[in-house]
């Protein structure tokens, strides 16, 4: 009898308020570097998301897709409510380097749950 290997893949995506940054293997060609640092202008709480220290590629597809990042050092993502410490008055938050897609994250509560968030 064969034995047969699983293989378990384990992808993190990190999620930073109203974004989700999934990791990738490569950026599609084509894209042109966005000249700002917004990566989202106003999410479900009427505040940007910014980030420092990514190459940012804006390329909007669908509902949810908001485009590329990509660095080789941690990049740190800015936001009024979301983060572990305050930086110039936003939270700051850190994912590792490397490359993601950007997503918009979209929430649905059932009906009698209470939304809490934890940061």
């Amino acid at each position: 009898m064969e034995q047969i290997q699983k293989q378990l893949i384990i992808k993190i995506v990190h999620r930073h308020g109203d974004l989700t940054f999934v990791p990738i293997q490569e950026i599609p060609q084509g894209l042109e570097k966005s000249k700002t640092n917004v990566i989202l202008m106003a999410g479900t709480g009427g505040h940007p998301h910014t980030h420092k220290g990514g190459t940012l590629y804006l390329k909007s597809q669908g509902d949810y897709q908001i485009g590329f990042i990509e660095s080789d050092k941690p990049i740190k993502l800015y936001h009024a409510h979301h983060g572990k410490k305050k930086v110039n008055g936003l939270k700051e938050g850190v994912i590792p380097a490397g490359k993601y897609q950007i997503n918009r994250a979209v929430e649905t509560l059932p009906d009698g749950l209470k939304r809490i968030i934890t940061d």
